[in-house]
């Protein structure tokens, strides 16, 4: 099919109203028409800095499809060219025993990733693969909850032993030197530059579209994440993530995508999804195997709970005795569970947040130690306690802009 260019620069909202009204009269829209695609998969990848790593992704799915295990189900991936300015919209066609690819539409990328564009593109995305039900994988970099104007702050000064000044946030998260790659949502290119969102735009975006996916599949670093999550929760009905950073190679799509599509398209495994993720990595590097499902209908109840232990009786405790997620210092991603285990001083409380937090993490899996790129010397760092899900809540640092979250907001 020849590639068809579309204008995506749009820098206000009636450019999009314009194009429907001139839109011929006859042609119908998808929610009009009879939609015979139970399910499309869309794979979103983010940023070009990994993209040596996506193109064996979509390598290793199209080694998935073709065993012919999609049925009427569709494979679409939205892929950013290397040059930056332009990304496919490409999908992944099952025939005669290959798998091809069809590139649906070239789409021009603006300097910023703001709401209005990313929402375009979803909404593109979903106007032209229409279907029953909805997948959606997000690859590439990650920082959770923080906000992309988000910088440490005062608390990162008491924090330090000798009272320096706050690190800015890219000297903060500068890596350390490493030959092991992590994918940590999006990238800044220059000072104008940036195809970065915070979590609570890509939720705007995807409530745009009118759907509530099956699954979100975060192949980005820290995304099982409370606050993040918690933004998240009324956009999919399961999200699938790791608490740390996820090594270079990602999900091994080849055994992932058959649990995504089961039954061509109208089922779905989410718990063996995870369990590939794990396996993958128990066998090939014997650490970062750590991922969680979380049931984002149960998250409500969750919140209302921490609610009341932050409320209640508290116990001292030592923020070095908390399981952390990355080799920074000082720490931003604490276990929830290992947060609320030593904080809790009340008894009761803390087994209905035992309870509860089986119910929202339904599946989960760690091996005994993650890899981190960040902090002063990259390496393997221990895993003692393991609930699925990561808070900031215990962290010293990023304090201005953690009180606006959604999640402190609710449960403080």
């Amino acid at each position: 099919m020849k590639k068809t260019k579309l204008w995506a620069r749009l820098t206000v909202a009636p450019l999009l109203a314009a194009a429907l009204l001139l839109a011929p009269a006859c042609e119908k829209t998808p929610a009009q028409e009879e939609i015979a695609t139970p399910h499309t998969l869309i794979f979103y990848f983010t940023g070009t800095q990994l993209s040596y790593y996506f193109y064996r992704n979509i390598s290793a799915a199209k080694e998935a499809v073709r065993q012919n295990i999609k049925g009427n189900s569709r494979v679409v991936c939205f892929f950013q060219h290397n040059d930056k300015t332009e990304a496919d919209l490409i999908e992944l066609v099952y025939s005669d025993g290959a798998c091809v690819e069809k590139v649906l539409a070239t789409y021009d990328l603006p300097q910023q990733m703001d709401e209005e564009h990313l929402s375009y593109f979803f909404n593109e995305i979903i106007r032209s693969a229409p279907a029953e039900t909805y997948g959606l994988v997000m690859a590439g970099h990650a920082l959770a909850w923080i906000p992309i104007d988000a910088s440490p702050d005062r608390a990162a000064r008491r924090a330090s032993a000798k009272g320096s000044p706050a690190p800015a946030e890219e000297d903060f998260w500068r890596k350390a030197p490493s030959d092991i790659v992590t994918r940590h949502f999006g990238e800044k290119y220059s000072d104008t530059h940036s195809n970065r969102f915070d979590i609570a735009t890509l939720s705007s975006a995807l409530t745009s579209t009118g759907v509530k996916f099956d699954y979100i599949l975060f192949d980005a670093c820290f995304m099982a994440n409370i606050e993040s999550v918690y933004d998240l929760r009324d956009n999919a009905d399961y999200i699938i993530g790791a608490p740390c950073e996820i090594l270079g190679d990602g999900f091994p799509y080849q055994n992932t995508l058959p649990c995504l599509l089961r039954n061509g398209g109208r089922s779905h495994d989410l718990p063996q999804a995870c369990k590939t993720f794990h396996d993958q990595y128990a066998s090939k590097y014997g650490y970062s195997g750590s991922v969680a499902l979380i049931d984002c209908t149960q998250i409500d109840v969750l919140a209302a709970i921490v609610k009341k232990i932050n409320a209640g009786a508290k116990k001292d405790y030592d923020h070095d005795e908390i399981q952390t997620f990355e080799g920074q210092s000082p720490h931003v991603f604490y276990d929830l569970g290992d947060y609320i285990d030593k904080m809790c001083g009340d008894p009761a409380l803390k087994a209905e947040f035992d309870a509860q937090m089986a119910r929202t993490v339904p599946c989960k899996y760690t091996l005994g130690s993650f890899w981190s790129n960040y902090g002063t010397e990259s390496g393997i760092y221990p895993i003692t306690a393991f609930s699925g899900l990561s808070t900031s809540a215990p962290a010293s640092v990023y304090r201005d802009s953690y009180a606006e979250t959604a999640w402190d907001r609710v449960t403080r």
